[in-house]
């Protein structure tokens, strides 16, 4: 595939990351030189290099000086946030009225994945919000948000929540919200989620771990969610864009 030398940044990473699926590469799996990968794409190598840096902020690929370039990660979905459809759309399109439950708010000790994410030692505190999304009362969709203690500085009002996450953290974060990365994959319920979702143990449900990230590419929050794909689905929609 060749691209375009005058192209935006993000579709030199878009190639990047076709890339590394159609050739399946894992982690720890060497990337070609800098030189290879331009000539295939037929781009600079500071266009190469600046695509690369992003997809290190990233977490996807990391670079050792002298040796090479590696994977860090498989590459995940990534999603502007004008495109990432919140709850109470999703609940309506499957011609639902969609209703919000708090269930907790409180600071607790940051589970191993969530450190990682935040770059915080194990014994650290974090916001986590827990909630219940319904469609006509019926529960289908658990969420439990952890917020980053960078953001919890701007004194946030989170009585306030509506249930958008992104409009509340765009209209209350002083720093600007760039991107949503989502990984989804096939679950079953477990037994602490059971209780919520009305859902006997075992059954199929969707699992989404979400990232919200600030232009820095500093993570503002993660969030794992749990849906009842029987009730509602959940669709992504791509839009291509010309030069």
């Amino acid at each position: 595939m060749t691209i375009n030398p005058n192209t935006r940044l993000t579709q030199v990473k878009t190639a990047l990351l076709n890339y590394i699926t159609r050739n399946q590469l894992k982690r720890n799996d060497q990337m070609p030189s800098e030189a290879a990968i331009a000539k295939t794409l037929g781009v600079s190598r500071n266009t190469l290099r600046e695509a690369y840096i992003s997809l290190e902020n990233e977490g996807v690929i990391v670079r050792r000086h002298g040796i090479g370039t590696f994977i860090a990660q498989s590459p995940v979905i990534q999603d502007s946030l004008n495109d990432f459809f919140p709850f109470a759309q999703i609940i309506q399109d499957g011609g639902y009225t969609p209703n919000f439950e708090t269930l907790s708010n409180e600071f607790i000790v940051a589970p191993e994945d969530v450190c990682e994410v935040f770059k915080l030692p194990s014994d650290a505190a974090v916001r986590c919000i827990n909630r219940l999304v319904k469609a006509d009362e019926q529960p289908v969709i658990l969420v439990a948000d952890y917020i980053s203690p960078l953001i919890e500085g701007n004194q946030i009002d989170w009585e306030k929540f509506d249930g958008n996450m992104v409009n509340f953290l765009s209209a209350n974060v002083g720093t600007p919200l760039h991107q949503i990365q989502s990984k989804i994959r096939a679950a079953a319920v477990t037994t602490e989620t059971t209780t919520f979702l009305k859902l006997a143990v075992g059954t199929p449900i969707l699992s989404v771990r979400s990232i919200i990230y600030a232009v820095d590419n500093s993570p503002v929050t993660f969030s794992k969610i749990c849906f009842n794909s029987n009730i509602v689905e959940l669709n992504t929609v791509r839009t291509i864009r010309s030069n």
